[in-house]
Parts: structure tokens; sequence; C-alpha cells
């Protein structure tokens, strides 16, 4: 999982990674040097259940001149040891804006989920985005919708879908126990794989995994059936609006 956050990384202070010297500035460093870099398994940390990361540092302004610098061969090692190694990477982009610095991550990208909560201020974001998000010609994207407290979550998820108009996976629940485990702020002896949020997002993959298409040129944007318990489907996005 890489953290490129143009806003500043938590994973480092979260798990006191900091002093480590490993993560998207070592990553950027490499890849400006070309042939000689070192492999991405030098940048990455450990964290406790296995999850690799390469953590981005905590201060905005350091975090979004890093991410520039990746455009320096950082993203294409990246991208190579994931193909070479069969890996999935998980980029971590932070907030939608097509001024970002991150944007050749998204438009690498074989799927795009974008999350937000079930609030309409964010939803109002969200569907301000969704034109740009098409002509960004992603392959596969989602919407994923985050459950609040105290909210009938299944209704708001159809409800969302209607207005969208794209297609949309959730609802992921509002699992606090599980959350904390990951921000690492609770211990686990079990993991959170039973817990309510790592059933979910474990359909959630497998989901992804069998219905996205590997190694092919990009489509159009369209609607792709069937789907895990709690998805709603919708009417595909205008196939004018993707990029080829």
């Amino acid at each position: 999982m890489v953290e490129a956050d143009p806003a500043g990384g938590d994973l480092g202070a979260r798990f006191e990674l900091l002093a480590g010297g490993r993560g998207l500035v070592t990553l950027a460093a490499a890849g400006r040097r070309g042939g000689h870099a070192r492999p991405v398994d030098d940048h990455v940390h450990e964290l406790p259940g296995g999850l690799q990361v390469i953590p981005a540092p905590a201060g905005a302004e350091q975090a979004s001149q890093v991410l520039g610098e990746l455009d320096g061969g950082g993203w294409s090692l990246l991208w190579s040891a994931a193909r070479t190694g069969g890996r999935t990477v998980i980029v971590d982009c932070g907030r939608l804006d097509p001024r970002s610095p991150v944007l050749p991550a998204l438009r690498a990208a074989d799927v795009l989920l974008l999350v937000g909560r079930a609030r309409d201020d964010e939803l109002a974001h969200l569907a301000a985005r969704m034109q740009v998000v098409q002509g960004w010609g992603v392959p596969t994207w989602y919407v994923v919708i985050v459950a609040q407290p105290r909210q009938a979550p299944e209704y708001r998820v159809r409800e969302i879908a209607r207005v969208l108009g794209s297609r949309v996976l959730g609802p992921v629940p509002y699992d606090t126990p599980a959350a904390e485990v990951l921000a690492g702020r609770r211990q686990t002896r079990t993991g959170i794989g039973r817990s309510k949020l790592g059933r979910t997002v474990a359909d959630m993959a497998n989901h992804l995994a069998t219905t996205t298409p590997a190694d092919v040129e990009r489509p159009a944007l369209d609607a792709a059936p069937g789907g895990f318990e709690g998805r709603a489907a919708l009417p595909p996005a205008p196939t004018r609006a993707g990029r080829r």
C-alpha cells in the first residue's frame, strides 16, 4: 500500500516508521537514479499483521513535492515491481483533485475507488467530480460508500445509486473497533478478518478480482454485472466521456 496523499501521511507517526529512512522520499530518489535504483522492497515497511506500506512524509508541503518528483522514475519503478512480482498495489491518493500531483497514479490505475461517507456534503463534492473522473478513462471505477452510525446504510446506498448514476459498492460498515486496529490504536489477537469491516472489504476485493479484466486495452466505461451482497449496480456512464 502506497501512502500518496498530498496532504501528508499518517502511517509514519501511527506506527513509528519515521526513523526507518524508507518510504516515498527514498522511492523518488531511487527513480531519479534509474538503472542504479534500489529494489522497491528497500522502500517498504511491514506493519503489524503483515501489510507492506510505503509511507509519505507527514507534512503537506514535503508530501506534495515528493509526489511530484515520482514522475522522475519512481512511479515507473513501482509499476514495474507490481508487474514482475505479481503484486497488487493500492495507492491512497487522498482527496480527489484534478490538479493533484498524484494524477499519474490515477491514470495508470486498473481500478479506481472513490470512497465517501453517506453525507450530503461529501456526496455533493463527489457528484461534481464525476465528469472529471470519466475523462481519465480508468477501465473500472466505483464509488464506495461508508455507512454512518445510526443510519440505514442499505437504503442510503440505493438512494445514492439513483442520484449519482455511477457504479456503487457498499455499504462499508461503520466498525470503530476494526478501524482502530487499522489505525494502530488497538491490538487484536485474531486480526480484523472476522470483523464486519474485514468481511465486507474481503468480499469487495474478491468482487474486484473476479470482474476486473487483466492486461487489456482500456475500454469505455460501462456497468459490470454481478457483485457482492449490498452492492447496487447502476446504469452505464456515458461512453463519450471515456478516454481510450
